[in-house]
């Protein structure tokens, strides 16, 4: 009885550990990101070297220049980003970025009326 109950804790050890994102964060700020066609999700990792010393370069997120905004920023880190970091006590700390692009806001407006609100004849 013992050993199946500290055989299924340590499954379930093994599983939390080889999960591959130990730690998520999220920037949100509307969950309608551009379409698939025009821009896929994109991811990067990045690299900061001598404890916060030599930051990663900035990332240029590529989205349309007429509507330059970001509607998602998720950062991640997983198992191996974290050994890596312990290992190098700080030294060296990766992440992974990934982004979405806001869709472009056109204008809408209802039938039969102009975009100033007045009634066409």
């Amino acid at each position: 009885m013992r050993s199946k109950s500290s055989s299924i804790a340590s499954g379930v050890i093994i599983t939390l550990l080889l999960s591959s994102a130990c730690s998520t964060t999220k920037i949100v700020t509307k969950y309608d990101c551009n379409t698939v066609a025009h821009n896929t999700v994109n991811a990067k990792t990045t690299w900061t070297f001598a404890w916060g010393l030599v930051q990663p370069k900035d990332i240029n997120p590529k989205c349309e220049a007429a509507f330059n905004h970001l509607n998602k920023v998720v950062v991640k880190t997983n198992l191996g980003f974290i050994l890596i970091s312990a290992i190098t006590l700080g030294g060296v700390i990766p992440q992974r970025i990934e982004w979405c692009c806001a869709p472009q806001n056109i204008p809408t407006d209802t039938l039969g009326t102009s975009l100033n609100n007045k009634r066409i004849p």
